[in-house]
């Protein structure tokens, strides 16, 4: 899978000059899971941003080669509010990426499940004074978001000694709409009643999954395209992004199979496949 991507500068002044309405939310898609959210006003929120090939270069060899270039440079979002990690793979929560962000912004908020943000205090003196813990249940405010940190299972609910979860997702409230990005998971009957309670606006779900040969070569499994749009049905939800089926040829699964079993098993409901780079203007 290969793309035609935008110039990096394109889209960064996109994301600079967009001017969103009220009741509206603008989303870009990083490719992945990442995501920027951009409300009416001018708060900009970043998930999980893979904007290097820190993963290829640190483990040659490996099979995670990304399928295209990083849409835009970390400093790019440097102007953003605040970064949202839902864990700590590679994929979701790139110490390059953040490191560049934080040289030239040293007052970047990182917020980040409380085990492995814990540990980068530790580790990472450069970007420790901008690490805050998120946990679940505990809403925090970032501009006009306020921002629900919602526990996850990738593959288990794994909670520290505290009882802390270290996956997590995180449900987004601005401008009278909601948006809800599941991080990596597995459906749950937890997770379905907690998603299902909230109903939000737009939900975002992995539709990659996992199957013996992964699971095999330590690759942790994912939602799947039917349990994804089970999910979404399920929730009341508007809208669904799916993610985390363009970068890597060696975790995904054909996003052909979510777009079919959706239009079978649930016509009428709407959806997007979002390209890398691609700018979404969602209006209540």
């Amino acid at each position: 899978m290969r793309y035609t991507l935008r110039a990096r500068a394109t889209l960064r002044a996109e994301i600079e000059q967009t001017r969103v309405p009220s009741d509206t939310l603008a989303i870009w898609s990083l490719g992945q899971a990442g995501f920027v959210l951009k409300n009416s006003e001018n708060n900009i929120l970043v998930i999980d941003p893979y904007l290097t090939r820190s993963i290829e270069i640190n483990k040659p060899g490996t099979e995670f080669v990304r399928a295209f270039d990083p849409v835009v440079e970390p400093e790019d979002i440097a102007s953003a509010d605040a970064i949202l990690i839902t864990h700590h793979h590679d994929d979701h929560m790139d110490l390059s990426t953040l490191q560049r962000i934080a040289a030239v912004r040293e007052n970047m908020p990182f917020y980040i499940p409380s085990e492995d943000a814990d540990a980068l205090r530790h580790t990472h003196a450069n970007i420790q004074g901008n690490i805050h813990s998120a946990l679940t249940g505990v809403a925090f405010q970032v501009g006009n978001y306020r921002i629900l940190p919602i526990a996850s299972a990738h593959s288990v609910y794994e909670k520290n000694a505290q009882g802390h979860d270290r996956y997590l997702g995180y449900l987004i409230t601005t401008d009278n709409l909601s948006f809800y990005h599941c991080g990596d998971t597995l459906l749950t009957p937890e997770l379905e009643a907690e998603v299902t309670a909230f109903a939000p606006d737009i939900i975002a779900l992995p539709i990659n999954g996992g199957d013996y040969s992964r699971e095999k070569r330590g690759i942790i499994p994912n939602m799947n395209f039917r349990d994804a749009a089970d999910l979404y049905h399920q929730s009341g939800a508007d809208m669904m992004l799916p993610f985390h089926f363009d970068m890597f040829a060696c975790n995904t699964d054909n996003p052909s199979y979510f777009v079919d079993y959706m239009l079978s098993a649930y016509p009428g409901n709407k959806f997007h496949l979002m390209v890398p780079g691609e700018r979404f203007i969602y209006m209540k």
